[in-house]
């Protein structure tokens, strides 16, 4: 019995086994690939932050050049 039942096993395993993992890591590696909904989400929410901040800091130097012309050189 053991002589029958070792070679099916091993061909089960060769055959189904094998490329039922491959393919589920396949599966796995293209869902990773794109982004979710809720990173995208959070990409724009950071985006808008660094572009308000990018103005605040535009905003500053224009009225620190106004009060002293040379503040960068010095």
């Amino acid at each position: 019995m053991e002589d029958v039942l070792l070679p099916i096993v091993i061909v089960g395993m060769l055959f189904i086994g094998m490329p039922w993992v491959i393919l589920h890591y396949v599966s796995k590696w293209k869902q990773a690939k794109t982004l979710t909904v809720d990173d995208e989400n959070l990409l724009d929410d950071l985006h808008d932050t660094a572009r308000r901040l990018e103005d605040r800091v535009v905003t500053i130097e224009r009225i620190m050049t106004a009060d002293n012309p040379n503040w960068k050189n010095g």
